[in-house]
């Protein structure tokens, strides 16, 4: 297994899981593994996501590609200095109709967004710029990373990709639901959920932190060969 330390720095402001806060949205303190694989999945055009149709992610084609992000958290948890907590903008509507994907857009063409009548305009708080999140990658092959990835709702979002050296002892933290609905190793995720870890939150239905997790630990959970 390869194992690199990447740091991600917000370059936009990004938003793309939130928490219900009296009138508006704000986000949650960490980058989801899923979101950050299916950004790259995106960045380096191995896969075809934008199905008509199609209405919610099922995840199956993330278990087809051999290699991870484990889930991104601040500098506190995975070096043990900084802050827990991403600093956020001030509440700010946000147009959903803006995105990248197509003709300044985020929906497939077959769905003319020019006719819909009712707009979706979210009250929200964003990620500011300059806020760091530290998270592993791992691979059996060399994979070049790209420098920066598209990433949040409608990939409006973007982050500066760096791998770092330091600190050595760097900490991991993983997603419950990757482990077992992703991988499939349902029986292997619960023996690991019984672990006394010092951190576990389950924050939504696809995001079941727990951490922190060491390398040799890293290794079992994404490439171990376990039964289902």
């Amino acid at each position: 297994m390869i194992a690199k330390k990447i740091r991600f720095t917000v370059l936009s402001p990004l938003n793309y899981y939130y928490i219900q806060a009296g009138r508006g949205l704000r986000p949650s303190p960490f980058i989801g593994d899923i979101a950050l694989k299916y950004s790259l999945l995106h960045g380096m055009g191995l896969h075809n996501f934008n199905i008509p149709g199609k209405t919610q992610p099922t995840y199956e084609e993330l278990a087809e590609y051999r290699f991870w992000f484990t889930v991104a958290m601040p500098p506190y948890y995975s070096t043990g200095n900084g802050d827990s907590e991403p600093s956020l903008m001030h509440a700010i509507y946000r147009n959903t109709m803006q995105g990248i994907d197509y003709n300044g857009t985020n929906a497939h063409p077959n769905i003319r967004t020019g006719s819909i009548m009712y707009k979706n305009f979210f009250f929200q708080q964003h990620i500011k710029p300059g806020n760091q999140f530290y998270a592993f990658f791992l691979s059996e092959d060399e994979i070049k990373l790209p420098e920066a990835l598209r990433v949040g709702t409608g990939k409006v979002g973007s982050v500066r990709v760096d791998e770092i050296e330091h600190p050595f002892d760097m900490q991991g933290y993983v997603n419950l639901y990757t482990i077992q609905n992703i991988l499939g190793k349902k029986e292997f995720g619960e023996k690991f959920l019984d672990r006394d870890f010092q951190f576990r939150e389950h924050v939504s239905l696809p995001y079941y932190i727990l951490g922190p997790v060491d390398l040799p630990s890293l290794e079992d959970v994404y490439f171990g060969a376990h039964a289902s």
